[in-house]
């Protein structure tokens, strides 16, 4: 077999391969998760019905509510005014559960991304990844410590 014949047959087999990767990760429908802000997913719900999506705003103040003893967690998610498509939504929220360990950042007000589905009546977003972005500012706590 000649250098050109091996050069091809190897060429096939790697697209090939990667083909079928290609394939493979594109069968499962849960496999690509869009990326919306809130405000889209207040103004057009119904475009979400069956679709895990990834939807990004922030926790609105006084919102996290916790069930006593459990992971369970409860809160709203406002869009952020700065990227909205939909200035309509602006002062709304969607509703959000969640079950797991949150992250540290997680609190009122925090940059959160959480990925999910809509219930089937688009009230709620049952999300099963949640994910707190750091501040942007770094704010160092104050020390009561004298100085010399």
């Amino acid at each position: 077999m000649g250098p050109a014949v091996k050069i091809v047959v190897s060429a096939a087999l790697i697209l090939g391969s990667g083909g079928y990767l290609l394939a493979e990760s594109l069968r499962d429908p849960d496999t690509l998760t869009y990326f919306h802000g809130a405000d889209v997913v207040i103004a057009q719900p119904g475009q979400f019905k069956d679709q895990r999506i990834r939807m990004g705003g922030h926790v609105a103040k006084g919102s996290i509510m916790q069930k006593p003893g459990t992971l369970e967690y409860q809160f709203e998610v406002e869009p952020v005014a700065a990227m909205a498509k939909f200035p309509e939504a602006l002062g709304k929220t969607v509703t959000v559960r969640y079950t797991g360990v949150v992250p540290d950042t997680f609190k009122d007000d925090a940059e959160v991304i959480v990925a999910g589905r809509l219930t089937p009546n688009g009230a709620v977003f049952e999300a099963n990844e949640l994910v707190a972005k750091c501040p942007s500012k770094y704010e160092a706590a104050e020390k009561n410590e004298k100085k010399y």
